[in-house]
């Protein structure tokens, strides 16, 4: 599988590909910024969750992915529609459109592979980013759950879209962000943020990345 423009995926030899991409809320992968999670944003929401436990931060106003398993925050701007059903993966999605075309787009999948730790879920995220894209990097950080604050990955990359319904004309650049992990559970997930380059800023970026929390306890 790999991730193309807006994310719906479509056959590709052996591997699937998204010709529209997923989940939206990035920077440029040169914008240093970007590649930095800022401790603390004026206007942010923090809560406890349970003993022990934490919640990322939501700016005020913000709408929120809620799944059984996390949720992230996104731009009020955005609205939440349906999954992709031509990927049995993905549970939540969120859009941004811009004068009717498709600017930043945000999804959740769950148990993309056979994936139980969070540097194979890593693995397999990288694996679905469209080809010829260009990778920004991976950083290592920590989001919040109900144990405290878990390990995961921030994958940050951009790629030109090939055109389409809906999406950025050929040629556009776009912007690509990833958080991916496991859960208490040792069970993967992968959020997906793909954006029309200056469609998010780069606090964006960084509150939705400090907006992530896992909710599923250990059993």
């Amino acid at each position: 599988m790999r991730a193309d423009a807006y994310g719906k995926t479509t056959g590709d030899g052996n591997a699937a590909r998204n010709e529209r991409g997923e989940s939206g809320m990035n920077g440029k992968p040169g914008r240093g910024p970007r590649a930095a999670v800022a401790a603390g944003a004026a206007g942010l929401l923090l809560t406890a969750c349970g003993s022990g436990g934490t919640a990322g931060t939501t700016p005020e106003g913000w709408g929120t992915l809620r799944t059984e398993r996390l949720t992230v925050a996104h731009p009020a701007a955005f609205e939440e529609v349906v999954p992709d059903k031509g990927n049995a993966h993905e549970v939540a999605r969120a859009t941004l459109t811009e004068g009717g075309v498709l600017a930043a787009a945000m999804s959740v999948e769950f148990d993309h592979g056979s994936l139980h730790t969070v540097e194979m879920a890593a693995v397999g995220a990288e694996a679905r980013i469209q080809l010829g894209a260009t990778p920004a990097g991976t950083t290592e950080i920590r989001v919040a759950g109900p144990g405290g604050r878990a390990e995961a990955r921030k994958i940050t990359y951009a790629f030109t879209s090939r055109g389409g319904p809906g999406t950025p004309p050929g040629g556009t650049r776009l912007e690509g962000l990833m958080v991916t992990g496991v859960d208490a559970r040792s069970r993967p997930y992968l959020i997906t943020v793909n954006s029309r380059a200056g469609a998010l800023s780069d606090r964006d970026v960084t509150e939705i990345v400090e907006s992530v929390t896992l909710t599923v306890p250990e059993k």
